[in-house]
């Protein structure tokens, strides 16, 4: 975990986000970037904008995030590497771009609306939206939650046929072992329902690749994938809780829910989004 990318908007919710990553970073002796990015005005012919505003609103961002890293290295003096960017553009795609330009190892973010139905509905998360595009790992931090050593995870296993060809496993594994920590193994399965054929290939597969790791496997019945999930790690001091964000067409977006986005604003604590 060599570089912690975070984006700063200055909120608390972002604050709050950060301290977090800090608190990773002081763990695993990272390296941290600090990346604010202001979306595009909308100009028209009447105001119009020009180029020096933007300009110069980049700048200032800069010198505040400057200001930020040398207050962190002032209360955290082992944090000696602090990269600053400011930048306007599509908030997903200038993540995305800086977290694959500069070999990004995590991403931290909050999530403004935690806890809010309406906020999930209707205007969604930004976390979640850059989750489902950037490749590598990114965390995304409930506004309560600080930091403290990540004793056990939870690993929401998806029956996938593809598993066998993908790197999650391997990732998780690699998670569990650089942060010490039990692993448990999340199956979903709606009531009443009994496993086929390939399902029982893949826990069998699934136990093979863990069989050196500690981990426990659970098999969960709930029809909703995402309050089988929160309810898991309400009931057995989960400090973090892995999912692989899935792209989806737009029929499957608009009547069923993502179950990403669902514990993304609902789980007290950290989730963290990979892709095999």
């Amino acid at each position: 975990m060599k570089k912690i990318l975070i984006p700063c908007d200055f909120s608390e919710i972002s604050e709050n986000a950060l301290n977090y990553a800090v608190g990773i970073a002081k763990y695993f002796s990272s390296s941290l970037v600090l990346l604010h990015v202001d979306q595009i005005p909308v100009m028209n012919s009447e105001f119009g904008l020009s180029a020096y505003t933007l300009t110069d609103t980049t700048q200032n961002t800069l010198v505040s995030l400057k200001q930020l890293a040398q207050k962190i290295q002032k209360t955290e003096p082992t944090i000696t590497d602090i990269e600053c960017y400011s930048e306007m553009g599509n908030v997903t795609d200038v993540i995305t771009t800086y977290c694959n330009k500069l070999n990004v190892d995590l991403t931290v973010m909050g999530i403004s609306g935690h806890g809010s139905k309406f906020m999930k509905n209707i205007i969604g998360s930004t976390s979640v939206a850059v989750a489902k595009h950037i490749e590598m790992p990114l965390m995304i931090v409930p506004p309560k939650a600080t930091f403290k050593k990540i004793k056990n995870i939870a690993y929401a296993c998806e029956y996938d046929e593809n598993l066998e060809q993908n790197s999650s496993l391997i990732q998780v594994k690699y998670l569990n072992t650089i942060f010490d920590s039990k692993l448990n193994i999340l199956h979903v399965l709606p009531e009443a329902h009994d496993l086929d054929e390939k399902e029982a290939e893949i826990d069998d597969y699934v136990e093979h690749k863990l069989e050196n790791a500690t981990h426990r496997t659970f098999m969960l019945t709930e029809n909703e994938t995402s309050k089988a999930l929160i309810d898991f790690v309400k009931n057995h001091e989960i400090d973090l809780l892995i999912v692989e964000p899935k792209k989806h067409n737009l029929f499957h977006k608009i009547f069923f829910p993502s179950t990403t986005n669902e514990v993304a604003f609902f789980s007290p604590v950290p989730v963290l989004t990979i892709h095999g």
